[in-house]
């Protein structure tokens, strides 16, 4: 949803709640039903805006219903070669930044995600380590391989890679 769907529904939803606050006190008894009709009356005196702020109500109803039902689409990188489009899934992306700090030592289990930047991409990496290893170190060298990797891999520059560690254990994975 952007930012433009995002206002709409913060209006569209404040006016509807407003609305349903004032029918149900009226239906409650808390509003004179004198002011009730007098205010419709009111309203009704006026067709031509009555009839503009419903088509507006009806048009903003069904860009909010559109976008809550339509399709994703999933998320790529997208290059333009020659012949033309190549798109690269970030889960793809996603896949061999785990594959690269898996690769490290002291690194035992690596989860990535990865997000599209203003110049390039950006990455995040959780990692849970081994307790014999100096975390800076392997830190900034995941980072360099991650970096590296991808720009060799796809042409994707990486505006930055995020890591944290969230775990220290000597326990190894178990194999079954």
């Amino acid at each position: 949803m952007g930012p433009f769907d995002r206002g709409l529904l913060v209006v569209y939803t404040f006016i509807v709640t407003v609305a349903l606050v004032w029918a149900a006190a009226a239906v409650a008894g808390f509003i004179p039903p004198y002011r009730v009709w007098g205010g419709l009356n009111m309203v009704i005196g006026q067709p031509q805006a009555v009839i503009a702020l419903l088509g507006l109500f009806i048009l903003g109803g069904a860009r909010l219903f559109w976008v809550g039902v339509r399709p994703r689409r999933r998320q790529a990188v997208v290059h333009e070669a020659a012949l033309g489009q190549v798109r690269i899934a970030l889960t793809a992306i996603q896949d061999l930044v785990e594959k690269v700090a898996l690769a490290q030592n002291g690194v035992r289990e690596a989860g990535a995600r990865v997000y599209p930047g203003k110049e390039g991409i950006r990455i995040g990496i959780r990692v849970a380590v081994t307790p014999d290893i100096n975390i800076p170190a392997i830190a900034a060298m995941v980072q360099e391989q991650v970096k590296n990797r991808v720009l060799e891999v796809t042409g994707v520059t990486v505006q930055d890679v995020a890591i944290t560690v969230k775990s220290i254990s000597a326990r190894k994975p178990r194999v079954e």
